[in-house]
């Protein structure tokens, strides 16, 4: 059973563009590389509840936005 959403990564890419937050600020943040987030981003790599915590921990948001 999968307790993220199933479209976690549009919510992401939503919340990214309208706040004006590149995908490259958000990787450094959180210490992966650029490409590898794009690939979670984008459903290259799976959007799982460990990277939703630690994509809301760098963004300072609450990891419920991409929850079921």
């Amino acid at each position: 059973m999968t307790v993220v959403k199933d479209n976690a990564n549009e919510i992401l890419i939503n919340y990214l563009h309208e706040h004006g937050i590149k995908q490259n600020f958000v990787a450094q943040k959180m210490g992966i590389s650029s490409p590898t987030f794009g690939s979670r981003l984008h459903g290259r790599l799976k959007f799982d509840a460990d990277f939703a915590v630690a994509v809301s921990k760098a963004l300072g948001i609450d990891v419920d936005i991409f929850l079921k």
